[in-house]
């Protein structure tokens, strides 16, 4: 079995682009035997399905609604906890950052990089992304548009770095539910990025607490996952717990652990099914010069 770590993560993701990848963890990291139980069954997944895997945890969860919710291990603790599991399981590690100063210092630990959807626009902080040399992970904010992502993708490759994913995470309207519109994959890829589908917070109810029944729509991630592999994602992006109920972060939308392995290998199948497909006729689908998608028959050629 191939073991896709740390020393090919780069070429995989933006060079071959032979297999999918997963990016997948607890929400919050909270303590060893929660990080550590969640890592040995992501690294299983990915030997067995022969795709990368990159763990991924927060150390910080700096935009929680309430003061009173859980805001995080803390910096020191959790990239402790997140190059043990580098080292210790050869698995490439991520998380969020939400300054430039805590940039720089996660940046000599994560192999990814992740910009909050909330702070997806902030100059500054892509700015510091882009000179990290890392891979950078911006996650596309419910309040833009996918045409407006390129705007967030220059910020980081204008520091020399191009080594750029976007994350889809769905756009919310009102109030209350976040809608996938599986169009701005097409879009999105059009801006030369390898485009990863969070099928976490696409079900999110923002308006209620993560751990409210009315906080989200677990049992739509199945679905929107099988779409978005159609749709021609490059990667998936979920949360995962050994015990959802108990999780001290965004409960109600954390995948099972032990059903998670059936998920990704549907997610997989999809994935190759249509990358044969689209091998077999280019024409399926394009996008016009000023990246909108439009169906093939009405693109002339």
């Amino acid at each position: 079995m191939k073991d896709y770590s740390l020393s090919n993560l780069s070429k995989i993701i933006f060079t071959d682009k032979s297999c999918p990848f997963l990016i997948a963890g607890p929400c919050a990291l909270e303590d060893e035997d929660t990080c550590f139980s969640a890592a040995s069954a992501i690294k299983r997944l990915s030997l067995e399905l022969e795709i990368p895997v990159i763990f991924k945890g927060s150390f910080c969860k700096a935009n929680r609604t309430r003061e009173k919710s859980f805001h995080g291990v803390g910096m020191e603790i959790g990239l402790r906890l997140l190059d043990t599991v580098k080292h210790d399981y050869n698995l490439p590690v991520t998380s969020d950052v939400h300054t430039v100063e805590q940039l720089e210092l996660a940046a000599e630990y994560l192999d990814i990089i992740q910009i909050p959807a909330l702070l997806c626009k902030n100059t500054d902080l892509l700015h510091a992304a882009g000179g990290s040399g890392c891979i950078i992970n911006i996650k596309k904010g419910a309040f833009i548009t996918a045409e407006d992502m390129r705007y967030s993708i220059e910020k980081v490759k204008s520091r020399g770095n191009p080594k750029v994913l976007v994350t889809e995470r769905g756009t919310q309207f009102g109030y209350i539910d976040t809608i996938v519109d599986f169009r701005s994959i097409a879009i999105l890829k059009s801006f030369g990025c390898p485009i990863v589908f969070d099928a976490s917070h696409s079900v999110r109810n923002s308006a209620r607490r993560s751990e409210d029944p009315g906080g989200g729509s677990p049992e739509a991630i199945p679905v929107l996952t099988r779409c978005a592999a159609a749709a021609g994602v490059d990667g998936l992006f979920i949360e995962t717990h050994p015990e959802p109920e108990y999780t001290l972060c965004d409960s109600i939308t954390s995948y099972p652990l032990n059903e998670l392995p059936a998920l990704v290998k549907t997610f997989v199948k999809i994935y190759n099914f249509m990358k044969t497909i689209n091998e077999e006729s280019s024409q399926l689908s394009a996008v016009d010069r000023r990246g909108i998608y439009t169906p093939a028959s009405n693109v002339r050629g």
